[in-house]
This record gives C-alpha cells, structure tokens and sequence, in this order.
C-alpha cells in the first residue's frame, strides 16, 4: 500500500506539472495572436469617419439625378435678375406717382450696406465626430453653400476596368471663386472611390465647369488621425490638385 500512495502522489504531482507547463505557452500563444491581430487591423486603412463618402459613393454610382444643383438657374442668369430698390426725396415727392411728374422729386439711390469681415471658425481640439461635421465647418471656412452635383463626369473606374459616367458631388462649393472643395475627416487612403473623386475633380477643372479645385484633411475625434497615405499625396501632387491639413 505504501507503494501504491507513493505511486499515486508521483502521478498526481506529474500530472499537475504537466497541466502548469501547458498552460504558461497557451497564455503567450493567445498574447503573440493578439499582437499579430492588432498589427494587421493597424496596417488597414478605414474611412470610418467619411460616413458622406459612403452616402455620395452609392448616390454616383446610381446615376443621375434629375433634381439636382444643374437643373437650377446658373449663376449667369441669377445675375441677369436684378430688382432696382429707389427712394424718393419726400419734400419734392408731393404725393405724386412713382414714374410720374410729382413736384420734380428726386431718385435717392439707397446705399449699400458694407459687409461685415466674418470670422474664421475654429477647429474642435479633439477632432470631428463625423464627416458631415467636417463638411459643415469646411463651408463655413472657405465661405461655401454646401454640396454642388455635377452630371455624368468621365472618369475611368480601375475596380470594374473602364470608362464610366457618374455625378460627382462636391462637398463645399463657393460661387464666388467657382472653386470646389472637398473635406476628408480622418487617416484617408487611395481607393477606388477616391481615385475617382479625384479625377473627376480634374475633369471638371479641364472642361472649365470649375475655375479651381482644393482638398482638405481634417483630425478624426474617433480615432485622432489626420492626413492621407503616401500614394493619395502623390496622386494629389500628380493631378495637381492642392490639399491643406488643418490641424
């Protein structure tokens, strides 16, 4: 019986050696997967925060639209309609009709109120929430009137391997300088869809339907990154389309 105790005591401390020294590498294999893991997601670039992408993304690819920014007036014929405002001297006016002879009155030309400068909007410290937000403070800050849909731009998609005709909608137009804007929030790379914004920004620019084109990278609040990849820069630089980080 001595025998058989001592037998079993051996077994039993054998076998909870055996359980310990299996389970230490069990806890560095699960470590060295995590690691591998987070390496791998950190080497993928996502454009979680551009949600407007994704929605300008389906809506080019649909198509046209027939109720969109073109079918309005043009800035030319808005420019054409003007409404004269007068005002008569009152002491020569003697309730006389306008257009009429009433005591030799005089037109007054109502003067034009000076603008005033705006200011600048300043930047969130943490970044912006979404890419809506940054749109909304780029057309605050280049003085825009929001998003500007341009019909059936020829571009040529490298995903499906050929020429196709799509809308292309800006994010931040100003009549003024008749220059489009676009706003990326966070860490942006070069896809397919981006590619496409960008060349069809230079065909807008070639068919003279912009006078100017300019791109702008605003910090995430979601992840605090800004800016785009290596190959997006130099494809910018290449198109010769100007870009601003503004953080």
């Amino acid at each position: 019986m001595k025998i058989t105790n001592k037998v079993l005591s051996l077994l039993l401390i054998f076998s909870l050696f055996v359980g310990v020294t299996g389970f230490i590498p069990q806890v560095k294999a699960v470590g060295q997967d995590e690691d591998e893991v987070y390496l791998e997601d950190s080497s993928v670039i996502l454009e979680e925060d551009n949600d407007a992408d994704a929605e300008e993304e389906l809506e080019e690819i649909q198509g046209v639209e027939e109720n969109s920014d073109e079918s309005a007036l043009s800035e030319e014929e808005l420019k054409s309609i003007k409404i004269t405002t007068q005002s008569w001297d009152r002491g020569g006016f003697n309730g006389g009709r306008i257009g009429g002879g009433g005591g030799g009155g005089s037109i007054v030309p109502k003067p034009k109120p000076t603008p005033k400068p705006t200011a600048k909007p300043k930047l969130p410290a943490k970044g912006f929430k979404s890419g809506a937000a940054g749109e909304k403070f780029l057309n605050d800050y280049v003085g825009g009137v929001g998003h500007k849909v341009y019909k059936n731009v020829r571009v040529y998609d490298h995903k499906k391997g050929k020429w196709v005709k799509e809308k292309r909608i800006v994010d931040a137009y100003v009549p003024s300088t008749r220059v489009a804007h676009e706003s990326k929030v966070g860490y942006t790379s070069l896809s397919n869809f981006v590619r496409k914004q960008i060349d069809k920004d230079v065909a807008l620019r070639k068919a003279g339907q912009v006078d100017g084109v300019k791109w702008h990278f605003f910090k995430s609040a979601k992840t605090g990154k800004i800016g785009a990849t290596k190959n997006l820069r130099e494809y910018l630089k290449k198109k010769k389309v100007p870009y601003q980080y503004h953080d």
